[in-house]
């Protein structure tokens, strides 16, 4: 027979430090869970003597590895993730909502390379209903590595969440695992790309995109460089970079952005070595208003300085829109990234 993976659960939660484990548990649907642990047997190098094929295995040491795609609710537990991704939150009350508030994930002042340590667990369903055999996976002492949201303009925006983790527990009694609601967060948060309100804006001039993606890296240090004689686990996960890059395709209505990147003003007509920066504001909002209140679930991606980077030219085809693609990544700023949640949670303290 075969086992179906519907009824699998990913759950997520802050640390406190490292070595600890998360005690709330936040759980999420996904589309695809594919976080787990990495336990890498090798081939041993050649030697000389006996027979020319391969004489013995070896591992050089597990991880955690891998991570989920979801469609984020906007309803709460989506925080946690942001939280985890940039490292510190502001949060403030809605001007416009009665019970909503603004939460603006972003870097931790002073400690702009700092991402928190996360608890994720997995919920493997039971074989042919049958009780006892499901299975559970804890992983401690993670950090989110990426996170990267697909904006489509037909259908629900969707994230792939990247993680990296030190170590690993397997657990037999699944069922037995305690969550911050019983119930999985409803559809009515969901944010969709057709939803008026949401926007694209670049230098503060709304851009008729057809597709978008925005992803958050936190780079991590070589793991061979976080490994350590005489222990299974690595040491520590380090975060030595972080950027924000976006990729989106925009609908051609006049010349002027072409221009202003290829020739550095809207109505030059020579080569100009001056790279083109701009600002990036993005928001995106659900389908149904948050309970009590007319103003949808909200996020907002925002980033005072890009680089544009136009991608294959204009490009003309029969039968088809002119359509231009842009690349880049965010530049160092007063407001590199952030990522603001509107919401009905009064607040997200990480605990310590």
């Amino acid at each position: 027979m075969s086992v179906t993976a519907a009824k699998g659960i990913l759950g997520f939660g802050p640390q406190a430090a490292k070595g600890t484990l998360a005690t709330v548990w936040q759980k999420h649907r996904a589309l695809a869970i594919d976080l787990d642990a990495i336990d890498e047997t090798r081939e041993g190098p050649a030697e000389v003597g006996g027979l020319p094929v391969p004489s013995f295995p070896y591992k050089a040491g597990p991880l955690v590895g891998g991570g989920a795609t979801i469609q984020p609710r906007l309803f709460g537990s989506l925080g946690w993730i942001l939280y985890g991704m940039l490292g510190d939150v502001t949060t403030v009350a809605d001007d416009y909502a009665t019970s909503a508030f603004r939460h603006t994930f972003h870097f931790l002042e002073d400690y702009e390379d700092f991402n928190p340590w996360m608890s994720f667990r997995k919920h493997i369903p039971a074989v042919d209903a049958t009780p006892g055999t499901e299975f559970g996976q804890i992983f401690k002492d993670c950090k989110i590595i990426g996170g990267t949201l697909v904006l489509p303009n037909d259908a629900p925006l969707n994230m792939r969440v990247d993680v990296l983790g030190r170590e690993f527990v397997l657990d037999d009694d699944p069922g037995s695992w305690s969550w911050a609601s019983a119930d999985f967060e409803h559809w009515e948060s969901i944010p969709i790309g057709c939803l008026t309100g949401g926007y694209i804006k670049v230098d503060g001039e709304e851009f008729p995109v057809v597709s978008a993606t925005v992803g958050f890296q936190n780079v991590p240090l070589d793991i061979r460089q976080e490994r350590v004689f005489g222990s299974p686990w690595i040491e520590d996960i380090t975060t030595i970079q972080r950027r924000m890059v976006y990729d989106m395709v925009v609908k051609y209505r006049n010349p002027d952005l072409y221009r202003k990147i290829l020739t550095g003003a809207v109505d030059g007509t020579v080569w100009s070595g001056r790279p083109t920066t701009s600002s990036l504001a993005i928001k995106t909002v659900s389908s149904e208003p948050m309970p009590g209140e007319t103003d949808p679930y909200a996020l907002e991606i925002d980033a005072d300085e890009i680089m544009l980077n136009q991608v294959g030219g204009i490009t003309l085809a029969a039968n088809q829109s002119i359509l231009m693609r842009f690349q880049g990544v965010a530049l160092e700023a007063d407001n590199y990234a952030s990522f603001t949640l509107t919401n009905q949670v009064a607040s997200y303290t990480w605990p310590v």
